[in-house]
């Protein structure tokens, strides 16, 4: 008998090839007898995964026509399998540049709110986050570094104390760390800057300087978004 990990497997697999548009934008994918087959599972199987899909508004199921990958824009963006299954693949362009344009718009305003409300402890925090990000360089070690500096940007979002920013900030942190992924220095010791960068910030949070806080956050993003452009010339941001 089939399980329900079979239904959430097969909703991943699906998911991952709409993803990375080996199924494409409008167009129908594989009937249900023929995902069954493909898979060697049963139809009951392959039409709950499909539902899941489409509860994402990933697809659309049309009675007697079968099912047809929606446009990117009607996509749950927010949910977190989505961002989950967003982070294990080699994503397009354009994904990365929407996620990177949800920092700019995001990430500024949090780093206001910290300055404003955060404690001793979200500073302690912020700065465990700062050393382990300058360890990974020492060491050579990319992982620590990535680490760090996810850790940063989650103690960034619990020092707002705002629990609507959380909620939200905790939905997007899959897509943040996806945007983080994609746009780090491959040679470490060119990730000095970004450390400077990051302690800057931390300090005018310290010194409850909110507009330097908001600026400070727009200049690592923006410092993001030039490397990701440095590496594909014809990356633009979408923005609105």
């Amino acid at each position: 008998m089939e399980t329900k990990t079979a239904t959430a497997n097969l909703t991943e697999i699906l998911a991952k090839k709409i993803l990375s548009s080996e199924y494409k934008e409008r167009t129908l994918l594989p009937s249900e007898n023929e995902l069954a087959k493909s898979f060697k599972l049963s139809r009951t199987t392959v039409r709950s995964a499909l539902q899941a899909l489409s509860a994402k508004k990933m697809v659309t199921i049309m009675p007697k026509k079968g099912s047809i990958v929606n446009a990117s824009e009607t996509w749950n963006w927010l949910d977190h399998d989505i961002l989950g299954w967003l982070s294990n693949i080699e994503v397009n362009h354009n994904d990365t540049s929407h996620l990177m344009a949800a920092r700019l718009i995001f990430e500024p305003n949090t780093s206001a709110l910290a300055a404003l409300n955060a404690t001793a402890k979200d500073l302690l925090h912020m700065e465990e986050a700062c050393n382990e990000m300058q360890k990974g360089v020492e060491q050579g070690d990319r992982g620590l570094f990535n680490q760090g500096d996810i850790k940063f940007h989650r103690a960034l979002l619990i020092a707002s104390h705002n629990p609507f920013m959380i909620a939200i900030g905790d939905v997007l942190s899959k897509g943040l760390i996806l945007s983080f992924n994609r746009t780090m220095d491959e040679n470490l010791p060119e990730s000095m800057p970004a450390i400077a960068e990051h302690i800057k910030l931390m300090e005018t949070i310290r010194l409850r300087q909110p507009d330097e806080a908001k600026e400070q956050t727009r200049v690592i993003v923006l410092n993001a978004i030039r490397k990701r452009q440095e590496t594909k010339p014809n990356y633009i941001p979408h923005i609105g």
